[in-house]
């Protein structure tokens, strides 16, 4: 009841705000006109690495992935990586905006449910930040991600990698220098890797672009037992390797 009145009182003074356009909004976190212009990804995608395919394009898998295959068997993006849904990620990922994680565990729930192959994962493992990187920003969004999709899907969720080298932003950096960035920053716990052993794991992250981190990162797990792993991110905003 004192909750109810206590939200009741924020809203008053504070009104909700849409994060993208900022307008007064009873649905959060986007007003209603702004959800409509995500793109979610539902229908004519790669089905190794989840980019959208061409309409003219016959095979199932990407010129990318025929070229260039990574390590994981199947990678899912909820939407593309475009207006508004880069404004919710980025206040997710810098702006304390935990909560979030229920919202975008909704969604991907929502795709784990469409996908037969994901939804056979065994273990749900998030893309890991450096110790430093982690204590200056406070959390680790992609495992807020992980516990709250665990919830809701019911697959468990476990820390087994850890990142043991700092590494470069990825935004501004070629394909081949994400490759080189990425490179041996991942490592697998000694005392998590009975966890691993014949699993099916779904590894979670924000954003795709060229697949550098979840492949780097599927290398370790396949390495230390997994028996697959999957890929699941928020967005996709896909650029050649």
């Amino acid at each position: 009841m004192m909750k109810r009145v206590l939200d009741a009182v924020r809203d008053f003074f504070f009104p909700p705000v849409c994060i993208a356009c900022e307008r007064d909004s009873r649905t959060l976190p986007l007003c209603e006109e702004c959800e409509t212009k995500i793109h979610a990804i539902e229908q004519r995608f790669c089905q190794r690495c989840g980019a959208p395919l061409e309409k003219s394009r016959r095979s199932k898998i990407c010129l990318e992935c025929a070229k260039y295959p990574l390590s994981l068997s199947r990678i899912r993006a909820w939407a593309r990586f475009t207006y508004p849904l880069d404004k919710v990620v980025y206040a997710f990922k810098y702006e304390q905006r935990q909560r979030l994680a229920g919202y975008f565990a909704q969604k991907l729930s929502l795709v784990l449910s469409s996908d037969r192959a994901l939804s056979t994962a065994d273990l749900i493992v998030a893309i890991p930040l450096h110790p430093f990187k982690r204590w200056r920003r406070g959390y680790n969004q992609s495992e807020e991600l992980a516990k709250a999709l665990s919830r809701q899907v019911r697959i468990p969720c476990d820390k087994v990698l850890s990142r043991s080298k700092m590494t470069r932003t990825q935004t501004k950096l070629s394909a081949s220098q994400r490759r080189a960035n990425v490179e041996g920053a991942f490592s697998v716990s000694p005392k998590r890797v009975h966890l691993l052993s014949d699993k099916r794991i779904l590894l979670l992250d924000d954003v795709i672009t060229t697949g550098s981190t979840l492949d780097e990162a599927a290398k370790v797990l396949l390495d230390a037992g997994a028996k697959d792993v999957m890929g699941l991110a928020i967005g996709g905003a896909w650029i050649p390797r």
